[in-house]
Formats: structure tokens, sequence, C-alpha cells
């Protein structure tokens, strides 16, 4: 048995704790940015009225955690208690403080390793004891993909700040309300977006904002869940329709166009550049592309552009960071994935869609094939 000690660190705010800019539901957990401990966070409420939160605060590597319930008025605050969390045979041991928020009493601790909030994430449940009596018995299902989530929310928040030194702006966030929302792009004149299937797989409704536009109603035309792709329609379409080139070579460089993370990031689009590294996907699928590009949650869909303005890929997924830092017990970096624009090609063609955009040989600098990337790539908003 493991027993591992846990820091207090006063500098996490814990007593406006809030998800501020909610990016939406990850297996049951809410996923979000908070401003008054000023980074990324998930949450989720038990039936006994217990809140676990976990995040990251400020520009900072170390993680916190908290436990919330209405019910647990004999907490004081500032006061120090002694916890324990027990998750499966691994004991962990530190010294908590208490807190208020709104209506609600807590715990929380902080200056927490990615080491720790892997393993709990992992147990798949947790017992919470606090001063050796049980306070808690809580089911962590959803956590992996939650950790997940905040990993790569915390990752663009820390990017954003060393570019801007600004916290990410209210202003920033869609003001409609959506279940999900992804990126795709237009293959046609006739009005046909490319994107992936699992960016609409639960919509009751599907619109389309491009840059500084208003956004459209669009409709399904086909899907292939097994290739994770989709095409829709809508009634009109873009000043420029991009080339779709099939070939793609080891080395050569990049790049990515979307709107990732809704609500932190810009809604303008985010434009990031990159290298293949390596032709194939994990395990060696031939339908994927591994690609050094950034992405997060948000590109899905998206296009891959290469140096001459042309798609030469769909965004698709990135490696499952939660699983490799529990293995390496480090981040991975920069192991995103894109489907081959051959795949692409078939589903449209089996679906009797006829791509309009012709291929171009005449290399552009980085900055017009962002500018170029604007005028055909769409925001897909799931309601």
């Amino acid at each position: 048995m493991f027993v591992g000690s846990i820091a207090y660190a006063a500098e996490a705010r814990c007593g406006n704790l809030n998800i501020d800019k909610s990016f939406g539901k990850v297996s049951g957990w809410d996923v979000g940015f908070s401003k008054s401990v000023g980074g990324c966070l998930a949450a989720a409420t038990y039936q006994d009225r217990t809140t676990v939160w976990f995040g990251f605060a400020g520009d900072k590597p170390s993680a916190y955690i908290a436990f919330t319930n209405p019910r647990w008025a004999s907490v004081e605050v500032d006061g120090q208690y002694d916890m324990q969390l027990i998750m499966g045979r691994t004991r962990w041991n530190g010294e908590f403080i208490g807190f208020e928020r709104s209506t609600e009493k807590g715990v929380f601790s902080s200056n927490l390793k990615t080491e720790f909030m892997v393993e709990l994430a992992e147990s798949g449940g947790v017992g919470v004891f606090l001063n050796r009596r049980r306070v808690a018995a809580l089911s962590l299902d959803g956590s992996r993909r939650a950790l997940e989530a905040v990993l790569s929310c915390q990752k663009a928040f820390m990017t954003a700040q060393s570019d801007t030194r600004d916290e990410p702006s209210t202003d920033t966030k869609p003001k409609r309300h959506t279940k999900s929302s992804g990126t795709g792009f237009y293959v046609s004149d006739s009005g046909h977006i490319v994107t992936n299937h699992h960016v609409i797989a639960e919509c009751s409704t599907i619109n389309v904002l491009p840059p500084g536009g208003a956004a459209v109603s669009a409709t399904l035309v086909a899907k292939d869940k097994t290739n994770d792709l989709a095409i829709l329609k809508t009634a009109s379409s873009p000043a420029a329709i991009p080339g779709l080139r099939s070939q793609m070579r080891l080395g050569e460089a990049v790049y990515v166009f979307g709107f990732p993370l809704t609500g932190i990031l810009s809604t303008s689009g985010n434009f990031t550049a990159g290298a293949i590294t390596a032709t194939t996907g994990m395990e060696d699928d031939t339908r994927l592309a591994q690609i050094s590009a950034p992405v997060q949650p948000g590109n899905s869909g998206g296009p891959l552009l290469d140096k001459y303005g042309n798609v030469i890929g769909v965004i698709v997924s990135k490696l499952n960071a939660l699983n490799i830092a529990a293995a390496t017990k480090d981040i991975p970096q920069n192991v995103n994935f894109a489907i081959k624009t051959g795949i692409a090609t078939n589903f449209l063609d089996s679906s009797g869609v006829v791509p309009t955009g012709k291929v171009s040989t005449r290399e552009l600098a980085p900055e017009a094939i962002a500018d170029l990337a604007k005028i055909f790539t769409v925001q897909v908003l799931c309601n």
C-alpha cells in the first residue's frame, strides 16, 4: 500500500470556486474555465450532494482538488483537516483547508502532482475520510476523460497567457447555447461541408458559423461512423473552395485551422503549424496520419492544410494524454491525428457529392494560408 502526501498551497482561491466559462460536459463532468482561480477545471456532483472539483490555478503546473457539500456545516473556514483518500489499495494522506463557497462548505488542497491526479482519475472510485470519519464514497466514472480535457484546456490557456498575458475575455464566447461544437470545411460550391461524425452524432439541430459571420442552418447528408466522417449541407457556399490533395510526405509542413475550446480561445479561429510526423496512425492505421501541429477539443473535423492551401486531411483526434501520463508520468506533446483526404474523397464519392475545389501547386506564405482557411472553414454548432 502506497501512502503519499498532499501539500497545501494558499494561492488556490477556492472561496469563489466556480465554472465561469463552460465548454460543455465530458463524460458527465462539467469542464470549463474559472476566472477566480485563474485556470481550467472539472466538476461533478453526486447523489449525496458532494461535488468534486479538480483543476489548475493560474500558470502553475500543479493541480488542486476540492470537495464541497451543503451538509458539511461543521467545516470551519481556514480550518486544517486531516484528509485521507482511499482509491482501491492506494491511500493518500494530507492536510486540507476548510473554505466556504455560496451556500456550501468544503475542503481543498493544492500543489498536487499530475501523478496523483492521474492515479485518482484511473481509480474508478474514492473513499473520502475527514479526520478519520468517512464523509463520502464516490464513483469517479468519466474522470479519465474529464482530466484529459482539463489538461488540454490548461495547456491552451497557458499558451494564450504566454502570448497575450491576458485572461480569456468573456465576450469571446458565442452567444448561442450549444451542446457541443467542432469544425468543418466546405468541399463544394453546392454548400457541402465535411466534418467528423462524432461532432454531430448527438445533435438535434446543426448550425455552422463562419469567422465573423452569421450562423446558418445545416442538414446532415451522410455519415460514416467507422471512419468518423460526416457530410453537411447549407444553402450557401463560400467564395473559395479548397482543393483536396491525396498525397502527403513525411516531414512536410502542415497547418491546422479551427475553433478549439469554445469560450476560452478566439471565436475568429485558431491557426497552428507543424509537420507530418508519421504517415500512419496508432498501430500503423493507414487511414490516418500523425501530425505535430497543436490541436485541442473543438478542432475536430477541421482541415489539415499543406503549404499550397490544399486540404490533405481532416483533424480527428489527439493522443490520449491521460493514458500516456499514467504509463510514463509525462504528458505527451503535440501527438495528433488526421484522417487522410483519400478516405474523405471516397466517402464523398459514395455519397454522390462532387468536390469542386482545384488542387493548387502555388506555394503560399503561412499568413496567406490562414486567410484562405478562414474563407472555407466554419465552426459546427451542435444543439
